[in-house]
């Protein structure tokens, strides 16, 4: 392969351009220079023209470098693609050892941070719109389903905390999924972004992606649902965002219905036995009959308050006052959000465990391995690339960041009379 890419390139200073442009800035021929490539047969050293910047402080280029693609000046695209899919589901040691055993490739740990860089940001460029692109064709997958029920498009939004230096901080995880007509799950998007306050940029892509969505789908406007716990940030968005939503197309206000986790309720239920009943047998016996209500009767959360406060009444409190007062004033604030019968008969998830199982796969698995510290832009092409592969994006991803050469800077390319390759030996006799 080096044999092979030294033929592209003149040796000839003379038919080497002295000045080129690139970008809009100005260089000058400086002299040819070694470069070491990593690429799928292993390391190789390939001499190429070099170009200083004529303004003080910008780095010089080589033509070569940038035709060829390499990532962070360094990494073929063909190894840097599976780097990328390698780094997504693994630390960087374990990356490391990867490469060298299947390429014969030996990076430091600063060298292979920079690659990370330069894919993590070449793949945040196009990681939503290929996010939309699937949603849309998802989303007319469904349409195209056979059942009782329309197709429903499902957004959650849930935080986790992460390892920073120099302390825990939330980061955030947001959910798309799409039902076909017999409520199967079609597929799922993911969307993760390290930790910042209020969480601004997770808001943003999520409100862009489910706004572009809408409008590639030509007018047509599937069954819309939010399913989150009661956190703060996650009831801000539904609050702040999906219940004003207008359609980006016809202006109408968009009805997007907001659901409590199931889940989250049934643990402050259990928190209510536990006021009640005290600890024990007993406490767990009337949890259980109650969460079943609360899952399938109509109004189930207002018959447990009835209940609870009958038993209160009755027997009085083995646990504390206070726990009883939260527990109670937390499902009648949220009682309206908690309709799991309706929503069940509805054939809808009632619980939030897409949202909890991407909070897992994309941050737990992969950014809370033993002795782990982030820093918050280099945690974050981690999360991009993480998010593209797990989300079965990344294959489309790749193509796009393949296809984004743009503007390419000239080079002189050896002539066919001067290439040494051309000068084959006579075959030998048979």
């Amino acid at each position: 392969m080096a044999f092979t890419l030294q033929r592209i390139e003149t040796d000839d200073r003379s038919r080497v351009p002295t000045r080129i442009v690139f970008q809009g800035e100005s260089y000058r021929l400086n002299r040819p220079t070694n470069k070491n490539i990593d690429t799928r047969f292993g390391p190789i050293n390939v001499k190429r023209w070099f170009y200083q910047a004529d303004t003080v402080g910008v780095p010089g280029i080589a033509p070569m470098d940038i035709r060829l693609g390499l990532f962070a000046g360094r990494m073929t695209p063909a190894v840097a693609e599976v780097t990328g899919r390698l780094v997504a589901d693994m630390p960087q040691q374990a990356t490391l050892e990867t490469l060298q055993e299947r390429f014969g490739i030996t990076l430091g740990v600063g060298t292979l941070r920079r690659v990370i860089g330069d894919l993590g940001q070449r793949a945040r460029v196009h990681h939503d719109q290929v996010a939309i692109d699937k949603l849309v064709e998802l989303i007319r997958d469904a349409q195209q389903s056979e059942g009782p029920w329309k197709p429903l498009f499902q957004v959650g939004r849930d935080g986790v905390f992460v390892q920073t230096r120099p302390c825990w901080e939330e980061s955030s995880c947001g959910t798309l999924a799409v039902y076909d007509r017999q409520r199967n799950r079609l597929g799922t998007v993911y969307l993760g972004q390290m930790p910042e306050p209020d969480q601004p940029t997770m808001t943003s892509r999520l409100t862009c992606v489910i706004t572009q969505t809408l409008t590639q789908l030509n007018g047509y406007v599937p069954e819309l649902r939010y399913v989150t716990d009661a956190g703060c940030h996650p009831q801000a968005f539904y609050r702040d965002v999906l219940e004003s939503m207008v359609h980006p197309v016809t202006g109408e206000t968009l009805s997007w219905s907001w659901g409590v986790d199931f889940y989250h309720a049934c643990e402050y239920v259990s928190s209510l036995a536990s006021s009640l009943f005290g600890a024990g047998e007993k406490a767990s016996a009337w949890a259980e009959k109650q969460r079943r209500t609360m899952r399938d009767k109509a109004s189930g959360v207002q018959r447990v308050i009835s209940r609870a406060a009958q038993q209160k009444r009755w027997c009085g409190l083995k646990g504390t006052k206070k726990d009883y007062a939260s527990t109670i004033s937390y499902l009648r604030k949220y009682r309206q959000y908690m309709d799991f019968a309706e929503r069940r008969a509805a054939g809808e998830p009632i619980g939030s465990g897409i949202t909890e199982a991407g909070c897992k796969v994309i941050f737990n698995q992969r950014m809370k391995q033993s002795g782990m510290r982030w820093e918050c832009d280099s945690g974050q092409y981690i999360v991009d690339l993480r998010t593209a592969v797990r989300g079965r994006l990344w294959p489309m991803i790749w193509i796009r960041i393949r296809d984004d050469s743009g503007a390419l800077p000239p080079i002189a390319r050896r002539s066919q009379g001067h290439d040494p390759g051309n000068q084959r030996k006579k075959p030998l006799p048979h």
